[in-house]
């Protein structure tokens, strides 16, 4: 999830840069996922556990050797696993602040439950870089998937600065039971994860915590047959912070088959959200000095790292750098929701109107884009919603699309719009469709029974398209593709996925070349 002082200490623009260095390769797995949860990979044995619905789960499992010591900064290597290894719990977190505790904190109080019903994370180790997978069982994989099933794999939010791939929310079992692999993932985070200080001599300064992902992605490709995964449709997908993820790594050439499509779950998009060089290098010697040395900053202990970077950069994204050019697309389906800043906004209206009239100033055509407002809503918070989120969600979401399908690639967009029952306030929030993709959702989370059907429609979409590249399906409302040329996008039909699943226009697309110059 994104901070709300994120949307106003970003980092600029992008360059170009060198790619990741390649490592080597992880031993070819030979054992198909047993009933037993017990999985053959190269020299190890994998044991997970069984559970309900004939679900695997094989939990921190060591994707890449430890970035400890001399290592903390540099380029990710595949690990390789000898002997027994217990995945049967999960891994540490890797080093953060208290950002994701913040955010349930805030979401549950709102939902009318206390705070302490979210406990906290805790501080996490250098030694994080594991992975979960949840598989059906052997016996429970239809025989027409005797080639492997889809994969998907997750990349968590949390700004680049917080967040695991444990968190409760993206639990994959569910999700798997609809016929997929499902992995979810840990990758370094904030200053250890995206640090460009000039003594670091390493290709992956800036971007550490990619070169995590493309690691354990590498893993994947070369070991998920054993659990009965196809490595040739691996469907990466994030969140927010993680949505942007997925557009860096189609920057990165060295990223390039690992997989095959993509889903950007509310990606923060704006066009700082991918860093320049010197923004990078800012960034780092704003934490140390431009003449302290490797050896110097590794010999700090990691709590001092992190508490340095939360204190200093505050609420901040912490932005890659990547070349500034995609290497490659894919198939994409993308969408943001209704209320992505809602809960953000200053609660009092004035001081709610001050911000959305400072807004509108700074727009060349700020007036043009106030009767539109005005147009669409009556409602000062939800303009002052739109406003926000608008540059930095929405707009750049419908642009990713229009570049995916004028490169003969399809793209598929939608609106998520279910507001949770209750008098919360917060609408369709910023993170609010992760359970239902997921099929999950805490207890303090108000759920009916048309939350229970939206959920599996959006699994059983979400499936589709990593099976397919299509979520279209029987028994699913058709889902229009995004098309090559669209002269006014707000005539454009997108997936609403709320109480009611249906195609239709988004007028506050309309929005879009109104917020675009400043």
């Amino acid at each position: 999830m994104i901070g709300v002082s994120a949307f106003a200490r970003l980092a600029a623009g992008a360059a170009l840069v060198i790619a990741l260095a390649g490592s080597a390769q992880a031993e070819t797995p030979k054992t198909p996922a047993s009933p037993g949860a017990d999985v053959k990979v190269g020299a190890a044995h994998i044991k997970g556990q069984a559970m309900p619905g004939g679900i695997n789960a094989f939990l921190g499992i060591p994707y890449a050797d430890p970035p400890v010591g001399a290592r903390r900064w540099h380029v990710s290597t595949l690990s390789h696993l000898k002997g027994t290894v217990d995945a049967t719990h999960f891994g540490a977190i890797c080093p953060q602040g208290d950002g994701t505790t913040a955010f349930f904190r805030r979401l549950a109080v709102g939902m009318g439950s206390d705070a302490d019903v979210v406990h906290p994370a805790g501080g996490g180790a250098e030694d994080c870089l594991m992975l979960n997978i949840w598989a059906p069982a052997a016996k429970a994989q239809p025989a027409k998937h005797a080639a492997g099933l889809p994969v998907m794999v997750w990349i968590h939010g949390g700004s680049n600065t917080s967040g695991f791939g444990s968190e409760p929310d993206y639990r994959g079992s569910r999700l798997a039971g609809k016929g997929v692999i499902v992995v979810t993932l840990n990758y370094r985070l904030g200053a250890l994860g995206f640090f460009a200080h000039p003594a670091i001599a390493d290709v992956s300064a800036g971007r550490q915590g990619l070169s995590d992902q493309i690691t354990a992605l590498r893993w994947v490709h070369d070991n998920i047959a054993a659990f009965g995964g196809d490595p040739a449709r691996v469907t990466v997908f994030g969140e927010s912070a993680g949505g942007t993820d997925v557009v860096a790594l189609m920057h990165m050439d060295v990223a390039r088959g690992l997989f095959a499509r993509a889903i950007i779950e509310s990606g923060y998009l704006p066009p700082t959200a991918l860093a320049t060089p010197a923004a990078a290098t800012r960034a780092a010697i704003d934490l140390y000095p431009r003449d302290a040395t490797a050896d110097a900053m590794q010999a700090h202990p990691v709590a001092d790292v992190v508490k340095l970077g939360t204190t200093k950069h505050k609420g901040a994204f912490a932005a890659p750098l990547v070349p500034a050019r995609a290497a490659f697309r894919v198939p994409l389906l993308i969408g943001t929701n209704s209320d992505e800043f809602r809960m953000f906004l200053p609660s009092d209206p004035a001081t709610r109107g001050d911000a959305e009239a400072a807004m509108l100033g700074g727009l060349k055509r700020g007036d043009d884009a106030a009767h539109l407002l005005k147009r669409l809503s009556d409602d000062g918070a939800t303009r002052a919603d739109l406003l926000a989120s608008a540059p930095v969600f929405h707009c750049p979401a419908a642009a990713l699309a229009g570049e995916n399908s004028a490169g003969q690639l399809p793209a598929y967009v939608y609106r998520f719009d279910r507001v949770r029952p209750g008098n919360h306030g917060f609408g369709a929030y910023h993170g609010a469709e992760i359970p239902y993709v997921f099929g999950t959702g805490a207890a303090w989370l108000p759920a009916d029974g048309a939350d229970r059907a939206l959920s599996d429609k959006v699994m059983r979409y979400w499936v589709n398209f990593a099976r397919t590249g299509n979520p279209n399906g029987p028994g699913l409302p058709s889902w229009p593709r995004w098309p090559a040329q669209a002269d006014d996008i707000a005539t454009v039909p997108v997936m609403h996925l709320g109480t009611a699943v249906h195609a239709a226009p988004l007028a506050d697309l309309a929005l879009c070349p109104l917020v675009a110059g400043k």
